[in-house]
């Protein structure tokens, strides 16, 4: 369960360096479909423990969706 918070705050870093630091809103636009697919994972390993944690993840992922809308009508 530590492995996917890890790897999703990893991700989350990763897509502010390539949209901002390298100014590459495509790349970033790729990197948001691996973020999306990376909390999807983390709501199905923390269900595991609580429904709660779980459906608290899922907000994140309807922001995520809008920040990858944004990064659409920037590229």
């Amino acid at each position: 369960m530590i492995l996917a918070f890890v790897a999703n705050a990893f991700l989350n870093i990763l897509w502010s360096l390539i949209f901002f630091r390298l100014r590459r809103p495509d790349w970033a636009l790729a990197e948001v479909v691996v973020l999306w697919l990376s909390i999807v994972v983390l709501i199905v390993v923390s269900r595991r423990h609580s429904r709660a944690a779980a459906w608290l993840l899922v907000p994140y992922l309807a922001w995520l969706g809008f920040a990858g809308a944004l990064n659409w009508v920037v590229w």
